[in-house]
């Protein structure tokens, strides 16, 4: 009777703990054949694993599997996705002992407990020697796909991204890059270097109005005297243009033709002319009416104050300036008293200087102040 040997057998991959050193098992699911070589349990055959490895024989090379590995001219070392000269040419798919081991330049291969993500790409890592990582970096080398838990696909790519610290430079033909291979906000103001744009790049009516976004053009972005009248259509501003603008600043330019600035020889006609405070041929009133103490500050000067019921003014020392004015309006039916807190008050006339005065009921009075401790009153005062 024939003889009939039958190995271990089973769905899985086997390990160490079910074959001893010297015994071969099958995995009847993935039909693949293996043996435990010296503690190490390796595929033999079957399931279609394999391709291009080479045995490599290297004193206390240090490598385990998984490792990317590269050649420096003189022996194997950990590769690296730091710089273009440190790319890995193989990964290591088995470690036969301290001074041999297998690299794997391409194919399929069984690495038992690799311990990776199944379906995942994995690259050479940029920041640990010989380490693969699934976060592709900015030079980018596709080493290892996983197919399962323990097989893996090994495809040593070529590089995807050579430009590293400006070392190198792409250089497009003419016409090659249009605005239309341009996605929308992809290049800024920060990617340009300084004075990338010129004029001379720019053609003719390149650029028109359509085509600059509303505020896009500010002050802060005009060079000192880049905008002159040589530059200025004739008639290019026109009144209907300028009429929303709060402030026109006019110096030796003309409107209408009526020359206007510090060395006209005409005037010009303005309807309304404004500050911060309002129209200039008028007093505008500081806030609402005054019905309790009030202590004057800077920002009344130029204006009238209404003093209303049960209100008083203090007139303070240091807070305003030589030639500000205030003029105040007693709006209530009894005098009021104006307390007088600066250095010096005098009455308009007089010689004395006044702690406090009296603001007649309905009664006008303007402060004028000489510098930020002196003041003279005047008005309906008593």
């Amino acid at each position: 009777m024939a003889v009939v040997l039958k190995p271990k057998r089973g769905t899985n991959t086997p390990g160490t703990d079910d074959i001893v050193s010297g015994e071969i098992a099958i995995d009847t699911s993935a039909k693949k054949l293996y043996i435990n070589d010296g503690g190490t349990v390796k595929e033999i055959g079957g399931g279609g694993a394999g391709g291009s490895t080479t045995d490599i024989t290297q004193s206390s090379h240090g490598f385990s599997a998984k490792d990317a590995i590269r050649h420096n001219g003189s022996s194997w070392v950990k590769a690296q996705a730091n710089a273009t000269t440190t790319l890995a040419l193989g990964v290591v798919t088995e470690v036969a002992d301290s001074n041999t081991f297998t690299v794997a330049q391409s194919g399929r291969f069984t690495i038992s407990s690799h311990g990776l993500t199944v379906g995942q790409w994995y690259y050479l890592d940029a920041s640990t020697a010989g380490a693969l990582t699934a976060t592709e970096p900015t030079i980018s080398q596709p080493l290892v796909y996983v197919e399962s838990a323990s097989v893996i696909f090994v495809y040593p790519y070529r590089p995807t991204q050579l430009i590293v610290n400006g070392g190198a430079s792409v250089i497009p033909g003419d016409d090659t890059v249009t605005s239309a291979k341009i996605v929308d906000g992809t290049i800024v103001t920060a990617d340009l270097a300084d004075d990338a744009v010129t004029t001379a790049k720019i053609a003719d009516d390149a650029i028109t109005s359509a085509l600059i976004a509303d505020d896009a053009v500010v002050t802060a972005a005009i060079a000192d005297d880049a905008i002159t009248t040589a530059l200025i259509a004739d008639d290019a501003v026109g009144a209907d243009q300028i009429a929303a603008l709060s402030t026109i600043d006019i110096n030796g330019g003309s409107i209408d033709g009526a020359v206007i600035g510090a060395n006209s020889a005409a005037a010009g006609t303005f309807t309304t002319v404004t500050d911060s405070d309002g129209l200039l041929r008028n007093i505008p009133q500081s806030g609402s009416a005054k019905t309790s103490s009030y202590t004057l500050v800077g920002g009344d000067a130029g204006n009238f104050i209404e003093v209303g019921a049960s209100g008083s003014i203090t007139i303070p020392n240091n807070v305003m300036s030589a030639g500000d004015a205030v003029t105040l309006f007693n709006n209530t039916t009894g005098n009021i008293t104006v307390t007088c807190s600066i250095t010096t008050a005098y009455k308009a006339g007089t010689n004395t200087d006044q702690s406090s005065v009296t603001l007649e009921t309905r009664g006008l009075a303007t402060i004028l102040f000489i510098s930020q401790s002196t003041c003279v009153i005047s008005g309906n005062l008593s």
